[in-house]
């Protein structure tokens, strides 16, 4: 029986969650003994009076042990508990079992011990990690301040006054143990297994690597690689793709408009999304601190584009005084810098207490990495049907463009880099793919345009646009460009319309995952740096645009890349007890996955639990009322 049948027919697995077995049974044993079977509320009323008078006359008759253990109700409650121990340890034992997140690993996708907080400036909500690391805090540890992964605004906490400051626990899952005796493992499910390194440990990752696999990480993508001829000093690779629901999983949230906050309105911060040109003009419009850009083009588009403008944590003692930062007040902006792997739920400063003394102790999440693997979500009224909605997005130099023509639907993507070939399903190249999509007239559309593993994906209204040759093969690993002429990587985003009217009225930029290829150790303070270049000055780099194509900037974009052999040799044995998987978290830098076991690098499949299913039990929220059930977060793990 599958278990998604056993969860819509029985109660057992959610008590079996949420206690122990030992509970549950005194449950359904105190549950037995309020029946009524002969007559009354809940009893049966075919039963007929000289029936009830001879079962009291037999059991008087009897009277003493026989007569306690002989009563109806005593023995449908022993029977009761009976076969709940069975089914308790039939269910647990083979077919499901709960399970609770204790670290943030798996952040976004799966919460450890956190806090789900609002940003104190702009209002964004947001999750942090609450747990402990490294051996330099004890129990009293305790964190006193996090930031906002839009603003940088930095919140103190106030756990005594602010529910929302408080820790929570880690998600409650359910995890399928039945499943992988059905059917293999796939790439890229959520599983759960015992630690190689420690068999009375459980781990929770996300699986990356299977049996076979010659694997390579790389510009924070997976890879699988082959041999080329009979030796194995020449390979190829081919890169791995997420499911399109394991993609949204875990993307993450960089920039939405919808949350700007009052100071940074007061000081006049440039919007992130402007035109940049004199030549082209796009009405912006402000409506209680949200802005709204509306398109009146002709035939050349009107075209908008995204500047990566964030505070600095150490630029919001003169925001607060309401001035604007230097970088910022000059005639020219700055250029824009780069997208990062930035972890709003790695940033954060603890409260050390060790006897009389007090030091905050920061554990910063840097963003030492470029993300090229990037999207956006828009909001757009198309208020002139026969008009050209414009989607761009940029990496490493490439516009990877989605034209959707809003009068018959039909959505056309494009490259302008001549080395990137589209391929079909069967391999097969595609100069300019084609799709379908409900975009047909005037309306309003949420639309949201990703680029990730080498594919290029499209949601219309939250439903997947099916195009066949979206994914596409590059040879050379992207690096940041820029240019006076184009400002490439620095503004890699853009959003225009031509023939027509419209307006946007929300803008959201959202990054992929990125996998290090190295171990990332919290008090090094390089948290997965895989070059030797310090955390200050590739965050220098990082905002300045005319230094990429410097040698030594061109050097560093290709250290730890261009890999000529795998990372990871997985076996496929002919026992699949023995075949080898590699697992990783999705919060990369934070993760003790097998990327970085001092032991054996894989897990064996005779060590797999199963597959995480359901987020059953959330963290509680504190509105409307203390306590209240978080239900928006109950959901399948993807």
């Amino acid at each position: 029986m599958a278990v998604v049948d056993i969860l819509k027919g029985s109660r057992l697995w959610l008590l079996d969650a949420v206690c122990s077995d030992s509970q549950y049974l005194f449950f359904m044993a105190k549950k037995r003994k309020k029946k009524q079977p002969f007559g009354g509320a809940g009893g049966s009323a075919s039963v007929s009076s000289a029936a009830v008078g001879r079962a009291a006359f037999d059991a008087d008759r009897q009277g003493g042990v026989f007569n306690f253990f002989r009563d109806f109700g005593v023995r449908e409650t022993i029977e009761s508990v009976i076969v709940a121990i069975i089914l308790a340890m039939l269910f647990r034992g083979f077919e499901a079992e709960a399970f609770i997140i204790p670290t943030g690993s798996m952040a976004p996708s799966l919460q450890g011990q956190h806090m789900d907080l609002e940003c104190g400036h702009c209002q964004y909500r947001y999750r942090t990690g609450a747990s402990r690391s490294g051996s330099s805090f004890n129990n009293e540890a305790q964190v006193a301040s996090t930031f906002c992964p839009i603003c940088q605004f930095e919140t103190e906490m106030r756990a005594r006054k602010v529910a929302d400051h408080r820790s929570n626990n880690g998600d409650r899952i359910l995890v399928n143990k039945f499943v992988y005796d059905a059917q293999p493992p796939e790439r890229y499910d959520v599983i759960v297994f015992k630690n190689p390194n420690n068999g009375k440990q459980n781990y929770i990752k996300r699986l990356v690597g299977m049996p076979g696999d010659n694997l390579l990480i790389e510009n924070g993508d997976i890879y699988t690689m082959e041999s080329v001829g009979e030796s194995s000093d020449k390979w190829t690779k081919s890169i791995t793709r997420k499911p399109h629901d394991s993609l949204l999983a875990v993307l993450q949230v960089v920039d939405d408009t919808d949350y700007i906050g009052p100071q940074l309105q007061a000081v006049n911060w440039p919007s992130r999304w402007n035109t940049w040109r004199e030549d082209v003009q796009v009405d912006l419009q402000t409506t209680q601190g949200v802005p709204a850009f509306h398109f009146d083009a002709a035939e050349n588009p009107e075209m908008i584009r995204y500047r990566h403008l964030v505070p600095l944590k150490d630029e919001w003692d003169l925001i607060e005084q309401k001035k604007l930062p230097p970088r910022l007040s000059g005639d020219q902006f700055p250029k824009g810098r780069l997208i990062n792997d930035y972890y709003a739920y790695n940033d954060r400063v603890y409260l050390y207490k060790q006897g009389a003394e007090r030091r905050l102790v920061p554990e910063l999440s840097r963003g030492l990495h470029w993300v090229g693997d990037i999207g956006l979500e828009a909001s757009v009224q198309v208020v002139s049907a026969g008009g050209m909605l414009i989607l761009d997005l940029v990496e490493g130099g490439a516009h990877f463009r989605c034209e959707i023509d809003t009068q018959t639907g039909k959505a056309t993507l494009s490259c302008d880099d001549p080395e990137v070939q589209f391929v079909d399903g069967d391999g097969k190249t595609v100069d300019q793919p084609t799709a379908q999509t409900t975009v047909t007239g005037a309306g309003t559309y949420d639309i949201r345009y990703v680029n990730a593993d080498d594919r290029l994906n499209l949601w219309i209204d939250d439903q997947l646009v099916e195009i066949d040759a979206a994914a596409y093969l590059r040879d050379e690993v992207p690096i940041p460009t820029w240019s006076s002429e184009d400002a490439g990587d620095a503004e890699p985003l853009g959003i225009g319309f031509a023939n027509g009217k419209m307006t946007v009225n929300r803008l959201a930029v959202l990054r992929d995952v990125y996998y290090t290829s190295v171990q990332g150790r919290r008090n090094s303070g390089m948290l997965g740096n895989e070059t030797n270049s310090t955390p200050g000055d590739i965050e220098r780099l990082q905002r300045m645009p005319e230094k990429w194509d410097d040698p030594a900037a061109v050097a560093y974009f290709k250290t730890k890349k261009q890999h000529d052999k795998p990372m990871f040799v997985l076996q496929d044995f002919e026992d699949d007890r023995l075949d080898q998987f590699l697992p990783c978290g999705d919060n990369s830098p934070y993760s003790l996955d097998g990327r970085v076991w001092n032991g054996p690098n894989f897990v064996s499949r005779e060590m797999l639990i199963g597959r995480a299913m359901f987020i059953y039990w959330p963290h509680t929220k504190n509105k409307p009322l203390p306590f209240f059930p978080n239900f928006e977060s109950m959901k399948f793990i993807r």
